[in-house]
């Protein structure tokens, strides 16, 4: 029985140890945009206003999801593990969401972002040929400390891909800033986050990340007759936004049958915390460019609203 506790213990101290260092999530205490982004955010924003950055183009946004977890303490012997199980769907819906919420965040403080239309019209971005989902394994451990392996699902949201490893990345490097200066975009965006299962299996928001490349420029290469112009980005990858540490859910999310969760209740406590990031950054940079005006799209008039040409009378 003393054995018993003891294990229990242990292994309750691991699942901790996973997120040291992190804050509870409570909806109270992240209702406020600005205590979010001066506490829980590390901001670099300040380009977007030295560069008078009116559009941008989101080339990557997806997330990443743990699925599956195992620890193991072989002092001990002990093996702890957990699997969550949720549709695929679900977290296509999620981050189709974060999408489509950072697009009108941005818009809303005068930064237009190319719809994913023109960016699938764009015959270079179709050369890339990136997936949208991507499975991964990972595994940690120290000298004393356990061996943690998770299992994990990138998911994009729908019609954007993700950017491909090492050597898939050098056709994307080669040609992005050329194709970024086609679409008549100043820069682009890369957006991350991901998904931890904590206590109970509520979500736990361990990354959020927003890259820039921007700084656009250009310069005419090659000889008499047969000039182009070469575009660089002079900066790029620059982390403008980045989670300072997981937010962790504690509320208690599993459903009816044993072993369930109620993903509704699982869906309020992860789009609560993805929202308080999203109304930080917003925030921030509402404060960093207030004179910027919202977007305004214009739209081509259809027959219902009444485009026909008048008749003479």
């Amino acid at each position: 029985m003393k054995r018993s506790l003891f294990s229990f213990a242990v292994m309750a101290m691991l699942t901790l140890q996973a997120f040291a260092g992190g804050v509870k999530y409570k909806p109270e205490a992240f209702a406020d945009p600005a205590n979010v982004a001066k506490k829980n955010l590390a901001l670099s924003l300040k380009k977007l206003k030295k560069l008078n950055i009116k559009k941008l183009v989101i080339l990557e946004c997806y997330g990443e999801f743990v699925v599956s977890k195992e620890v193991t303490n072989h002092q001990l012997g002990l093996i702890k593990s957990s699997r969550i199980d949720i549709n695929k769907d679900y977290y296509t819906n999620t981050t189709n969401r974060v999408y489509d919420d950072l697009v009108a965040m941005f818009e809303k403080n005068g930064i237009a972002i190319v719809s994913k239309d023109q960016v699938h019209a764009n015959q270079t971005y179709l050369d890339w040929n990136l997936k949208e989902e991507k499975e991964g394994r990972g595994a940690s451990s120290g000298l004393f400390q356990p061996t943690k392996v998770n299992e994990t699902q990138k998911i994009s949201t729908t019609g954007l891909g993700i950017f491909p490893g090492v050597i898939g990345m050098f056709k994307v490097v080669s040609t992005v800033a050329q194709m970024t200066a086609e679409m008549g975009a100043d820069g682009f965006l890369q957006v991350w986050y991901k998904v931890d299962i904590g206590k109970k299996f509520a979500p736990v928001l361990t990354a959020f990340e927003i890259k820039l490349s921007t700084d656009l420029r250009s310069q005419e290469v090659g000889f008499k007759g047969n000039k182009s112009l070469r575009y660089d980005f002079y900066t790029q990858w620059e982390p403008i936004v980045k989670l300072k540490e997981a937010i962790i859910s504690e509320a208690d999310i599993r459903g009816a049958e044993k072993g369930t969760i109620d993903l509704t209740k699982y869906d309020a406590e992860l789009m609560g915390m993805l929202g308080a990031v999203e109304n930080g950054i917003g925030f921030a940079i509402h404060e960093l460019l207030p004179e910027n005006t919202p977007v305004i799209h214009q739209t081509t008039p259809t027959e219902e609203q009444g485009s026909e040409v008048p008749q003479d009378q």
